[in-house]
């Protein structure tokens, strides 16, 4: 004869199942934070490559000589050409969008024959990078 135990141990099938729904959601949760993550590091990635262009065309400006009659006056939003191999004005990245750069020279900003030049990229998700200097030019 067979002696059925009261105390059976074990899982039944809807504790089963409560725990599977459980750690359903908690995966879905960590999905949804990986595609934040994903979108946040590409906006990073954008702003990045903007202040790098900036730097570059800021540091080739400032390395002009400083008696360049740019510099002695006013020119406003001049193009950066920044594919100087081809006619586009404009640098397309693979995957990373098309960029352009303008710069400004403002003179006798803020003292007499100082320059301040400002440099501007558009870069793409219309995000724009503003970096300023000072030149001193000469006469």
């Amino acid at each position: 004869m067979r002696v059925i135990s009261q105390n059976q141990t074990g899982f039944t099938l809807l504790e089963l199942l409560i725990a599977i729904s459980i750690f359903a959601i908690g995966l879905l949760a960590i999905a949804g934070l990986q595609v934040s993550a994903i979108r946040y590091n590409a906006g990073s990635n954008v702003r990045s490559t903007a202040i790098g262009i900036a730097q570059e065309v800021l540091e080739q400006v400032m390395a002009m000589d400083g008696d360049n009659v740019l510099f002695q006056a006013d020119n406003p939003n001049m193009v950066w050409d920044l594919d100087p191999n081809t006619a586009a004005t404009t640098l397309t990245l693979p995957g990373g969008g098309t960029y352009s750069a303008t710069w400004s020279v403002e003179t006798d900003t803020p003292v007499s024959r100082v320059s301040r030049i400002t440099v501007t990229v558009q870069a793409p998700q219309s995000r724009v990078t503003t970096l300023t200097s000072f030149r001193r030019y000469y006469f």
